[in-house]
Order: C-alpha cells, then structure tokens, then sequence
C-alpha cells in the first residue's frame, strides 16, 4: 500500500517538474513573440510616421504651388484658348531682292563720294599758287613773309629783289596832285592813291586810274586787264563773266598792255593770250582775298572811286 503511494506520489512530482519547464519554454515564447510584435509594430510606426510627414510636406508643396498659380496674372490668351498649332512644315515665300533701290543707293554712294574727293582735290589745289605766275618777292612766298622777315631784322626793305612789294604809302596824302610811279605795267603793288577803286565785281569799259586800282589790290583784290586791241566784243564778255558779281575783283582795258590778258594781285601777275586759259580762274580763285597775300587785311571793297580816267579827266598815274 506504501509502495503504491510513494510511486504515485514520484510519478506526480515527476510530472509536476516537466509541466514547470514546458511551461516555463512557452513563457519564453511568448515574450519573444511579444517583443517581436512590439519591434514590428514600433517600426511600422514609424514607417508610418515618416510616411505621413511626407504627406504632409507635399501637401504643403502643393497648396503653395496651387497659390502661386492663382496670385500669377495670365500673360495673354490662356492655353485653352490657343490655336492649336497647325501640322505640317509651313511654306517660306522669299521676297525678291530690291534690286532698284539696292542700285540707287549704291549710285547715290559713288556720286557722294566723287564730289567730296572732288572738294578735296579743291582744298589741296588752292593751297598752292598756279604754276606759270610771275611773282616779285624773290625768296619771299607772300607779303606776309617778306614783311615778317623785315619786322624781325633778317633783311631791311632795300635787301628785297623789288622793294615796292612792302611799300604802301598814300603818295597823294601830302599833295593832292602826286601821282605814283610803277616799274611794271600794269602795277601789282607798290605805293598808291589814297582812295582804291571800287572792286564789288565791277566791270569798267574804259581804263582806270592805276594809283586806284593798286590800292585795290592792297585790299585782297585781284584786278583783271585787258587789251581792246587784241580781244574783241565776245571775248571782253567772256571775261567779264569771270568778274561780274565776284567780291574783291575788278576789270578794265588796259590801253597799249601787248597782250591779250594780264591778271594781277599784290605782288604778283599773269599774262596770257587766250582769252579762255584755265590759268586767269585759277588765279582768281587762289589770290582773291588770299590771306596771306593780303597787304592789308580785313579792307573793303566798296565805297571806292567808281569812275573811270575818261570820267575824271585825269593823267594816268
């Protein structure tokens, strides 16, 4: 009977031990299961979490870009309200060169440029005097230079080839009657009467008083003469076409000169017997109121003696 008890009771403690372990191997598995639960729910969580954040920064995005778009005012016609582009390559219709006034201007372009090529060959041309002239200032350009060299003390008066290109005296300023004396005829300076000859462009038809007509010449005038016996009616025309209406020029025969033409400035003449040589208007151009050959400046031409020697009856002088 003891025996029976005691083996009942080992076979319960028995029993009672392998419960305590499987029991205590299942409490193990649940807390691993547990935490394990736990750990996935927590990183769900925050899976979760990090999903939502982004949620909200692009919504946030997109409400700031949705506000954008309606502060933005339209620039024009909306999109919907486009003609749609048509399909297909568009046609390019090309313009024909304007051939007309591509000519024209070029035309234009070429006569521009000979007239100031031809202002320019004018300019250089008038700075040198015509060849062929006779002037009497020796080593002396000008006027201005042989006057220039006698006021500096290089030479005296009496040092000139011709002294009478600086001499400007008034002869008549003490005697009325005084007439000057020339060493060439006609005269092209040189002491002279107190009153000049009127030189506005003026076309005399008889001689004039020489004493005059050099004071004229004083003034930057250039005189023309001429020969009656040698140019006839059409010929004077001719050349008084050259004078009339020109400022500081002055013409009139000129009786027994021996040649057809003879043009004179301070200082200087030209003679020709053509009657159209090139030379007479390039002296006009050139010595007309030349400042340099001026032997006083800044002088008028107007005002003078009008009057011919016929007119006056007076000696020639």
């Amino acid at each position: 009977m003891a025996s029976k008890k005691q083996t009942a009771s080992k076979s319960a403690g028995k029993g009672s031990g392998n419960g305590a372990v499987k029991g205590d191997d299942k409490s193990e598995d649940l807390k691993s299961n547990a935490k394990k639960s736990a750990d996935s729910k927590s990183q769900d969580s925050k899976v979760e979490g990090k999903k939502a954040e982004a949620e909200k920064v692009q919504a946030k995005s997109s409400k700031a870009t949705s506000s954008a778009r309606k502060d933005r005012k339209p620039a024009g016609k909306s999109s919907a309200t486009t003609t749609p582009a048509r399909k297909g390559r568009a046609v390019q219709v090309k313009q024909p060169k304007p051939w007309g006034l591509i000519w024209t201007f070029t035309g234009v372009g070429v006569v521009a440029l000979g007239l100031i090529g031809a202002a320019i060959f004018v300019v250089w041309d008038r700075s040198q005097p015509p060849e062929g002239i006779t002037d009497f200032y020796g080593e002396y350009a000008n006027v201005t230079e042989a006057k220039a060299a006698i006021s500096d003390g290089e030479i005296t008066e009496e040092d000139l080839e011709n002294p009478w290109v600086v001499q400007q005296t008034h002869v008549d300023g003490e005697d009325p009657t005084a007439v000057p004396e020339y060493e060439i005829t006609p005269p092209a300076g040189g002491n002279h009467l107190s009153q000049w000859q009127t030189c506005t462009g003026s076309v005399y038809d008889a001689p004039i008083i020489d004493g005059n007509a050099v004071h004229s010449l004083e003034h930057g005038a250039v005189w023309l003469t001429y020969d009656a016996a040698l140019v006839d009616g059409d010929g004077v025309d001719r050349l008084a076409s050259k004078i009339e209406g020109r400022d500081y020029s002055l013409m009139s025969p000129y009786q027994d000169l021996g040649v057809a033409v003879s043009v004179q400035a301070w200082g200087v003449q030209y003679q020709t017997n053509e009657i159209d040589d090139p030379k007479i208007d390039e002296f006009l151009d050139f010595y007309i109121q030349n400042a340099d050959n001026t032997a006083e400046a800044n002088a008028t031409c107007t005002g003078g003696i009008a009057t011919t020697i016929a007119d006056q009856q007076a000696p020639t002088g």
